[in-house]
């Protein structure tokens, strides 16, 4: 088994627990204002992504339609909001548990430096990306993907695991079909099984190509309904228009790149930098605080997240979401990275000095960070210098830490 079994210590899960709690209910769409009766149809969820889980098979095989499927078998009768908002709640918790268990095991430690930097994320916009986009098909496929980490490294059990967590991503999000390629890569074994999810991605861009005829999301939006208890308002499945989950891939690529053409280069360079760049300075942080006791899994880090870039910069540019696929594809690189950690015992001990650079990093990161901004798809305007600032500063510190450890290996 790998070392993030052991990775999780009572305090600091209820720690990061109701850290998610506090930062569900402050990123969340309306704050604690959303469970005012009558004030929203969906409570605290955004109702994009409610109305995707709605989609199912009813109409025919389509693509981001098993959540919903799932649902109308379980629930035949209807689904209930507030259940809906409390299993949101409770995904966002798995989620802050797994970021906790993944820094711990990223860092070999225990103590104050992993549940520091842990807590930290959470309130920097990297956690409150994850809070503002919750019940997002990629965050259900983020833990099915982490369910890896529970299996012995090199083994029968992983492979299954990864193929099976492929498959079920692909049905939630088509998307997954190529941005978790990347994972069988790095997890599987090298047998012939280790092409199987290339082979699974192919086939399914293949099936879901085509537009949803008008049956298919007629027949969804009949078939499962969710229901408000406290308005009696009800809330259906509803395709149409660009709506990425209904059209063609080909035409969701010519729609969203438009937008390249309609908006000037400044306005879109801007949105690129203060949103991959803040997603930078998390990943440089991680970096940082690995340096002294996990360089060797520092390293496999680095190679990691880079594998992605050519994987995932395609959708990001077809999306325009560069903060919300920079956060779940770097938290993505971090389960890969741990999973492949030797198993050892977790160090204890007073935090190093790598660490509380780490540290500082992030809580610049929390600092300057907006507090009522939507950073679901990218930093407000105003963050543009902040966080070019706290990239650069992030590099340097980078820089100088590692020369810093080379003398003082050498010495």
């Amino acid at each position: 088994m790998t070392s993030t079994r052991q990775s999780l210590d009572c305090p600091g899960s209820l720690l990061m627990l109701l850290a998610a709690v506090i930062q569900f209910f402050r990123a969340g769409s309306l704050g604690l204002e959303c469970w005012v009766p009558g004030r929203s149809l969906t409570f605290c969820v955004d109702q994009y992504w409610v109305n995707q889980l709605l989609k199912n098979y009813a109409g025919g095989f389509t693509k981001r339609g098993f959540s919903g499927e799932l649902l109308r078998h379980l629930l035949p009768s209807g689904v209930d909001l507030i259940e809906l908002n409390v299993f949101a709640l409770l995904l966002f918790m798995a989620l802050a548990l797994l970021l906790y268990a993944v820094v711990r095991t990223l860092l070999g430690r225990s103590g104050w430096a992993p549940l520091l930097i842990s807590l930290l994320l959470m309130f920097a916009p990297f956690g409150k990306s994850l809070a503002e986009t919750a019940l997002d098909p990629l965050q259900l496929c983020l833990l099915l993907v982490a369910s890896v980490l529970l299996t012995p490294a090199q083994s029968r059990a992983r492979d299954a695991v990864v193929l099976v967590s492929f498959v079920l991503a692909a049905l939630i999000y088509e998307g997954c079909a190529l941005l978790l390629l990347p994972v069988g890569f790095w997890l599987m074994r090298a047998t012939l099984w280790r092409w199987l999810p290339l082979a699974l991605a192919a086939a399914l861009l293949l099936v879901f190509q085509q537009p949803d005829a008008p049956s298919v999301g007629q027949a969804a939006r009949e078939a499962l309904v969710a229901v408000n208890p406290l308005t009696g308002e009800q809330l259906r499945y509803r395709d149409g228009g660009g709506l990425a989950a209904s059209v063609s891939f080909s035409f969701n690529v010519k729609q969203e790149f438009s937008r390249y053409l309609s908006d000037s280069p400044r306005e879109t360079l801007s949105r690129m930098a203060r949103s991959l760049g803040a997603v930078l300075v998390y990943g440089i942080a991680l970096l940082t605080a690995m340096a002294e006791r996990r360089p060797a899994e520092r390293s496999l880090g680095i190679r990691v997240w880079l594998l992605w870039v050519p994987v995932a910069l395609p959708f990001v540019l077809i999306t325009h979401d560069w903060l919300r696929y920079g956060v779940i594809l770097l938290l993505l690189a971090m389960v890969v990275t741990a999973a492949q950690c030797p198993p050892r015992p977790l160090e204890s001990g007073p935090m190093t000095r790598p660490e509380w650079l780490a540290s500082g990093l992030i809580a610049m990161a929390v600092a300057v960070g907006p507090a009522t901004g939507d950073v679901r798809k990218f930093l407000p305007h105003n963050y543009f210098h902040a966080s070019l600032l706290m990239l650069l500063v992030a590099l340097a510190v980078l820089l100088i830490e590692q020369r810093r450890l080379k003398i003082q290996q050498n010495g």
